[in-house]
This record gives structure tokens, C-alpha cells and sequence, in this order.
């Protein structure tokens, strides 16, 4: 009886995405417990159930784990690329268009990528801040592993991109920003793509547990309206914060056309990953 259990816990388990020394951890102490109590079958229940339930629980700890060393990951990059932006100013540097192509081509991935890590990221912790429970819907890990999925892998393209940018240009720049960016990018993605491991583990858990996904309203606990009229007022405000700073700095023109260029990158995202991330329905 015991061993036929087992059996079938074993398959469950798998079923659940709980494989290797965890199953065989379950699988341990399962058995330790059913040949110690006699009434432990009974308590237990079927397998698919106990298989589903260890799931779910493990499904809540592991996604958020993974969200927040995501997120820890990410801010050593984001570090990195505080510093060769900054440091990019003071680095003698041409102007873009007199740049090699495939600097030209690094530009705007480095403008965008890191915004896209940003978001995804924050978001991914955010939900996990806000959703202490000990058990989530499985749409809603989901949402979590995507978010934070996604947000390391804009964090990878931004270092990628970032040290292209910093070899296409070590005969223009000065040679220690080119070091800077260098070092620090082959660092940081080390870090990103060991923070990624925890989100393929969580990943790999599929727990039944129903509820809905939420959106983005769910994440920062705001009445509900038009998803598109909110893009457009986060897009709006963030190309006139782009205007704003380059007409302080007497450049109007060129302001503008970055503010349009950023608004119409966020409408883009929102297009794009808005259903992915759970931006929106």
C-alpha cells in the first residue's frame, strides 16, 4: 500500500515540475511519515493533491525569491551603467552620428533595454511585496517568473550592448571608460545570469491553484480605468520630463524629438510586453 502510494506520489510530483534531490526529499520524508504513523495515509490524501499542494507552496517561496535576487542582480548592473553613462560625458567622445554603425545600433538598445529591465523588475518585486500569502493563484506566479524573467534578460542585453558600445569606440573615448564599462559589464552579467537560476527553477513548478493573473492596477493598488489612457499619461509625462531637462539645458529642439522618441518607446513596450507582463487584460 505504502509503496503504491509512493509510486504515484512520485508521478505526481513530476507532474508538479518537482524533480531531482527535492522529489527525492518529498519522496523521504513521505515515506518516513507514512511508515512511522499508521494513520498518515489517510491524513495525507491522494498524491496529486499532496503533489499539487507541496507545488503551490514551493511555487510562492521560489518565485519570490528569485524576484528579489533578480532584483539585486539588476541593481549591480544598474550601477554599472550609472557609471558609464555618467562617466561617457567626461570620456571625450564624439558626437553619435559620427560613430561607427554598429555603435549607432548599440544606442538606442541602451536606452531602451535598461528602461525595460527597470520596469519589469520593479514590478516583479513589487508584486511579491504586495502578495504575502502562502499560497498564490498560478497565473499569478507566472506573471511574477515573466516579469522577472524578462527583466534579467534586458539586463543581460544592456551589459551585451554596453560593451559593444564601449570596444566600437576605445579609439575615441578615453581608455579608462572604456575600461570602466568593460570590467563592469563582464561582472554584472555574471550576476544576472546567476540570478536567472532561480527563476528557472521557480519556472519549472506548475502548481493548479485558481485566481486570476492581476494587472498592473493590482500592483500599485490604483483605481481601476482605460489601460491605454493610463499608458498614454505615463508615456506623456515621461517625454515632457525628457523636454524639460534638455530645454534647461538650451537645447529645445533636440529635446523634443528625444521626448516624442521616448514617449512613443513606452507606448511601444506597453503594445508589446503589456499582456506578457500583465500590464493589462
Amino acid at each position: 500500500m505504502i509503496e503504491d502510494y509512493l509510486d504515484e506520489l512520485s508521478r505526481e510530483l513530476g507532474k508538479a515540475g518537482i524533480r531531482g534531490r527535492l522529489r527525492r526529499r518529498v519522496l523521504a520524508e513521505s515515506e518516513d511519515h507514512l511508515r512511522s504513523d499508521a494513520e498518515a495515509l489517510e491524513r495525507f490524501g491522494s498524491p496529486a493533491e499532496l503533489a499539487n499542494q507541496i507545488a503551490a507552496e514551493l511555487g510562492a517561496r521560489s518565485s519570490r525569491r528569485a524576484a528579489v535576487s533578480a532584483f539585486a542582480a539588476l541593481g549591480a548592473a544598474g550601477v554599472v551603467y550609472g557609471l558609464s553613462v555618467v562617466g561617457a560625458a567626461f570620456a571625450g567622445q564624439p558626437a553619435p552620428d559620427t560613430w561607427p554603425l554598429l555603435a549607432q545600433l548599440m544606442l538606442p538598445v541602451v536606452i531602451v533595454a535598461p528602461q525595460v529591465a527597470f520596469v519589469a523588475g520593479s514590478l516583479g518585486l513589487v508584486r511579491t511585496l504586495r502578495r504575502r500569502e502562502r499560497v498564490l493563484p498560478s497565473r499569478e506566479l507566472s506573471v511574477i517568473n515573466r516579469r522577472t524573467g524578462v527583466a534579467l534578460l534586458s539586463g543581460l542585453v544592456t551589459m551585451a550592448a554596453l560593451a559593444v558600445l564601449a570596444l566600437e569606440l576605445r579609439d575615441v573615448s578615453a581608455a579608462w571608460w572604456v575600461a570602466v564599462t568593460l570590467v563592469g559589464a563582464s561582472i554584472a552579467a555574471p550576476l544576472l545570469v546567476l540570478a536567472g537560476v532561480p527563476v528557472a527553477r521557480a519556472s519549472r513548478l506548475r502548481p493548479q491553484v485558481a485566481g486570476a493573473a492581476g494587472d498592473l492596477f493590482d500592483d500599485i493598488g490604483l483605481g481601476r480605468t482605460n489601460p491605454w489612457n493610463f499608458a498614454c499619461v505615463i508615456a506623456g509625462g515621461v517625454g515632457l520630463a525628457v523636454f524639460l531637462a534638455a530645454a534647461v539645458q538650451g537645447d529645445p529642439f533636440d529635446g523634443a524629438l528625444n521626448g516624442v522618441a521616448e514617449a512613443l518607446a513606452c507606448l511601444g513596450g506597453f503594445a508589446v510586453l503589456g499582456r506578457y507582463l500583465a500590464l493589462r487584460h
